[in-house]
């Protein structure tokens, strides 16, 4: 079961990210594209040995649906990896005018939305990857266009008209986790991020999330991002992620304050993991 489970079709971010993973490693890995990011979840531990799916970018955030699957699912963060993302925009016809539809993957809007807004007339369509964005804009349909990864407009993906960058930052960058049903062996050379989901609050009163923070602050660790998601359950309910820096249990002073905090809460170790 030597695979990795990555978002497809071929030619998305996360294909590209998987390819970095596997030469990092050196490792003999076969790369199995799945058409939904729960898909990639499903297939870690059954059909593939690891997955890698995007968590967070410079320019619109979390990816949401990583979030609430990885609250759900007995995976764990065995790694992390950043690489940059640049978009380019693509179409069937020479005159942008005649343009009636554009594919666009839902997390790729908020990284071109300065572009996208001068289409006030034109029916955006929203895709599940920027392999799929591709796809679409390769059949040919002369009304039709795409903003797909600028690394796949090249000498055998030629289209009518094409605008090589229409990103909204050139220092645009997407976190990628590798995701495994097993933790990793500490390594006392390496720096680690632990990720953590606090859930299920037993004292749900106001001030609670400013409670667990001073935990946090009172040690002198430092957290590098804190995200809410609904529980779903009801409104204004919340799951909390937060990153922190260090590694759990290994880090006497994380390990305390994570104990402390479970004892008011549901706290779910997402893993302790290093970037590469």
């Amino acid at each position: 079961m030597n695979e990795i489970a990555v978002l497809g079709p071929s030619g998305t971010f996360s294909e590209f990210a998987a390819k970095k993973y596997i030469k990092k490693f050196n490792k003999n890995t076969k790369i199995v594209l799945y058409p939904t990011i729960k898909k990639v979840f499903d297939a870690i531990g059954k059909e593939c040995e690891l997955g890698i799916v995007p968590i967070e970018n410079t320019l619109d955030g979390y990816v949401q649906i990583t979030l609430d699957l990885l609250s759900q699912m007995n995976l764990y963060i065995i790694n992390e990896l950043v690489i940059p993302v640049q978009f380019s925009f693509v179409s069937n016809n020479l005159n942008v005018s005649h343009i009636k539809k554009i594919y666009v993957q839902f997390k790729t809007q908020g990284q071109c939305y300065n572009f996208l807004d001068q289409f006030t007339e034109v029916k955006i369509i929203t895709t599940a990857s920027n392999g799929e964005s591709f796809e679409k804009a390769k059949k040919g349909i002369l009304e039709e266009s795409a903003i797909i990864p600028r690394h796949i407009l090249n000498a055998e993906n030629r289209f009518p008209f094409s605008i090589e960058n229409v990103t909204d930052s050139e220092n645009n960058e997407t976190r990628f986790i590798v995701i495994s049903k097993n933790i990793i062996k500490y390594d006392i050379n390496k720096s680690y991020k632990t990720s953590v989901i606090v859930m299920d609050a037993a004292d749900d009163k106001p001030g609670m999330l400013s409670k667990i923070l001073n935990e946090f602050s009172e040690k002198n660790i430092n957290l590098t991002s804190i995200m809410s998601r609904p529980t779903r359950r009801a409104l204004g309910k919340y799951y909390f992620f937060i990153d922190i820096e260090g590694h759990y249990p290994k880090e006497k002073n994380i390990k305390q304050v994570i104990d402390k905090i479970s004892e008011n809460n549901t706290v779910k170790i997402l893993g302790s993991y290093s970037m590469i």
